[in-house]
């Protein structure tokens, strides 16, 4: 088929495709439709011509790539706008008004032109998105069914569905599980989200849980080869960088079991820390630009613009960008002998952006410390090896077990090192960024590798209540992976021996692909230290074993061709376990095979629960507020339950009285590292008694109370959750009922 035939035909077939696998998991053609167009217009177009005017015009990918992320601060600042003045509906306006002015105007008009680049990146292009479109749908979202099917999903989509509720109406959100308590967390993405409900007029939950899983996805793999191009000029680069970012994510595992995390950033539960991720490789642009002193008047700007939207998505991005500032600028003021002002300034922008929004923006942080090497408690055998069970964030400045000094933990310990550093090894790899002869003297792979280093290196001595010490090394998960096929490009010219370069990757692909199939599972009977180190690290010692073979039969090597050849055995060796598991989910897609929930999950929601607060979002009013006896996951209440149901306020969008209190600063900060955020007593108790007397013991004299003094208006009862008193149909009025949940209105 000719290119001018393949072309459009590949770029047709990304948005049918994408209708109709989505529609295959549940979600509306219209409603797909819609969203689409809304995030083409409001977000990826605008962008681009707003990179492009700003900073732009070196390639169409890279203006792609960074105006899918800089489109992200545009839509946030029209949905402020609107949201603000109480008229969300008038978003549509002020979007279609950027192109009128844009338009309008000769000077923006005239930017508008197109560098040529090589012919086949269209379609490589449209094949990558296709891949990571199809994978996303089979592999996450076909795992995740819409409400209101009965299902076990984690109570973090919950919470950040109640946000994007809150976020629909108010650009200074509550709290929506504490009357009057305000949102300190990070929101940005739930802010981008709430914008893109209203003007597709989507539910918030499929946007969440489906639609925005999507739009993320194209946007990564854009955003990676921008950055990769953008690093490199190189547009082979900028391929690769995608495909690696956003289809085959480079995590190395080897043995099909312990099962390491093979998605791209995504995350159902954690929009927040997908979104980092990709404003990380956003930030790309802007910074390659400042510190190789190749800047446009708009570079400045466009930083500006995407340090304030790193501010309000994840505290890990600005002090991963700060580290990579204080490293570039130790070399550069090293090698220039003076002073570099570019760099100290973007410390400075990173360092006031983060310290403006600790009151209101970072969140979630309560209870959290430095303890050395806490993050191992989260890595497999920890628990059955070690006996300790103690919960994160507490205990010394050390992990307990390495306090122990009992040579055998210690052992273990370290084995456990070396297993994290091992599955993130294709990421580090770009640190050889710093000691390559054609990389080391530019300051952006020094940025890079600072980044890098400090996403590793931070989640090794932060403890957080809730193990999300985890996302500082997922923030660079992109980042890491662009540099290190970066840095591989410049081990590249007219005098590479391409041979032992492909034996190298076949042997790589060839060694992980004899381990996953011939490696035990795992230990074999009660875990110890030596067959932790089997299961573990042995299988990475075999693949270092072929790699120092392949280097050792390689004649007239060179440094550059051993650090060529070590990249792309590490990076290959990680492409079957991806190409496995994208095969599972396709087969399992095509063959129907239904996803049921756990029933004896904690967080099983009946589809009786789900509808009832779906039937009070439809009917409550912007501003309304309900009680309830729902509080914890299973859903009956005890004392020290876990505290975090969080899907009354998700699903209905209705403001609660007291709902579920796990994440609310005052209980992060009343563990004080000493007991499990989830099980601590509320720290509203006399709003916890009086909900539950509003359900089990309600009089005339309570309810009377919560609606003129506290202004109540729904009363929601979980028969799962605890009994359920009779005298409520008689001092409430009756609206809705099921066999799980009763709803009544407060007279």
């Amino acid at each position: 088929m000719p290119v001018r035939v393949l072309r459009p035909a590949l770029w047709i077939a990304l948005p049918v495709v994408t209708v109709l696998t989505m529609a295959g998991v549940g979600d509306p053609v219209t409603e797909t439709i819609r969203y689409l167009i809304t995030w083409l217009l409001t977000v990826l177009v605008p962008g681009v011509l707003i990179w492009r005017v700003l900073a732009g015009g070196r390639s169409v990918p890279q203006d792609l790539g960074f105006g899918a992320v800089i489109g992200i601060c545009w839509q946030l600042l029209v949905w402020a706008t609107c949201t603000g003045l109480g008229v969300p509906s008038l978003q549509w306006v002020l979007a279609l008004g950027f192109y009128a002015v844009f338009f309008a105007v000769p000077a923006l008009r005239r930017r508008v032109t197109w560098q040529p680049g090589p012919g086949w990146w269209q379609p490589a292009m449209a094949v990558l998105l296709l891949l990571a479109v199809v994978r996303t749908v089979v592999g996450l979202l076909r795992a995740w069914p819409l409400p209101p099917i009965a299902f076990d999903r984690h109570q973090d989509f919950w919470y950040q569905l109640g946000l994007i509720q809150m976020l629909k109406h108010d650009i200074t959100p509550p709290d929506p599980s504490v009357l009057g308590e305000p949102l300190i967390y990070h929101w940005f993405a739930n802010a981008s989200m709430a914008g893109q409900s209203v003007m597709a007029n989507v539910e918030p939950s499929h946007i969440l849980m489906h639609q925005w899983q999507i739009t993320f996805v194209i946007s990564l793999v854009l955003a990676g080869w921008a950055a990769g191009e953008a690093l490199t000029g190189k547009t082979w680069v900028g391929a690769v960088a995608g495909l690696l970012t956003g289809v085959f994510p480079a995590t190395l595992q080897l043995a099909t079991t312990p099962v390491v995390e093979a998605s791209p950033a995504q995350g159902v539960q954690g929009p927040t820390g997908a979104l980092a991720a990709l404003v990380m490789l956003g930030l790309v642009g802007p910074v390659v630009q400042i510190l190789r002193k190749q800047t446009t008047r708009g570079t400045w700007p466009a930083m500006i613009l995407m340090t304030a939207l790193a501010t309000g998505t994840k505290p890990t991005v600005l002090p991963i960008f700060l580290a990579g500032a204080v490293v570039v600028g130790v070399y550069s003021w090293v090698r220039e002998r003076r002073p570099p002002w570019r760099i100290v300034v973007l410390g400075l922008l990173a360092a006031g952006f983060f310290l403006a929004a600790t009151s209101s923006l970072v969140g979630s942080t309560g209870g959290s410390r430095i303890q050395f090497l806490a993050a191992l408690r989260a890595q497999p055998f920890y628990a059955s090896v070690s006996g300790d069970r103690s919960f994160p964030a507490t205990g010394g400045w050390v992990l307990p077990t390495l306090a122990t000094g009992e040579p055998r933990l210690l052992l273990f310990v370290g084995t456990l090192l070396v297993y994290y550093l091992l599955i993130n090894s294709a990421r580090l790899l770009a640190l050889l960024g710093t000691t390559t002869s054609r990389a080391r003297g530019d300051p952006a792979y020094w940025w890079l590798a600072g980044c890098v280093a400090a996403g590793t290196c931070i989640t090794l001595v932060f403890s957080h209540t809730g193990y999300s010490e985890y996302h500082f090394v997922r923030t660079v998960t992109g980042l890491g992976v662009v540099g290190a096929v970066a840095v591989a490009s410049t081990l590249v010219d007219e005098t590479t021996r391409w041979r032992p370069v492909l034996v190298a990757g076949l042997a790589g692909i060839l060694t992980a692909l004899l381990i996953r199939l011939l490696w035990f599972p795992g230990p074999d009977g009660p875990p110890t230290v030596g067959r932790v180190i089997v299961a573990l690290v042995v299988p990475f010692q075999v693949l270092a074993v072929v790699g120092l073979v392949v280097v050792f039969l390689t004649r007239r090597r060179s440094r550059s061709l051993v650090f060529l050849q070590v990249i792309v055995l590490v990076v290959a060796a990680g492409l079957p376990n991806q190409v496995a598991v994208f095969s599972s989910n396709l087969y399992h897609s095509a063959s129907d095979r239904l996803v049921v929930g756990n029933r004896n999950d904690r967080v099983y929601l009946t589809e009786n629960e789900q509808q009832a607060m779906i039937w009070l979002g439809e009917n409550a009013r912007p501003g309304d507020v309900a009680v309830s006896n729902v509080f914890c996951m299973p859903p009956r209440f005890y004392t020290y339950c876990k505290a975090d149901a969080f899907w009354t306020s998700g699903l209905s969008g209705v403001q609660q009285y007291l709902g579920a209190w796990a994440y609310a600063p005052k209980n992060l900060e009343a563990t004080q590292n000493k007991t499990s955020f989830l099980t601590q007593p509320s720290p509203w108790p006399d709003r916890l008694q009086e909900s539950l007397d509003a359900v089990r013991r309600p009089t005339p004299a309570l309810l009377t109370k919560l609606r003129q003094e506290n202004g109540v208006d729904w009363l929601i009862a979980d028969l799962r959750a605890g009994p359920v008193s009779p005298a409520l149909d008689r001092l409430a009025a009756p609206v809705y009922s099921n066999p799980d949940v009763r709803i009544y209105r407060l007279r």
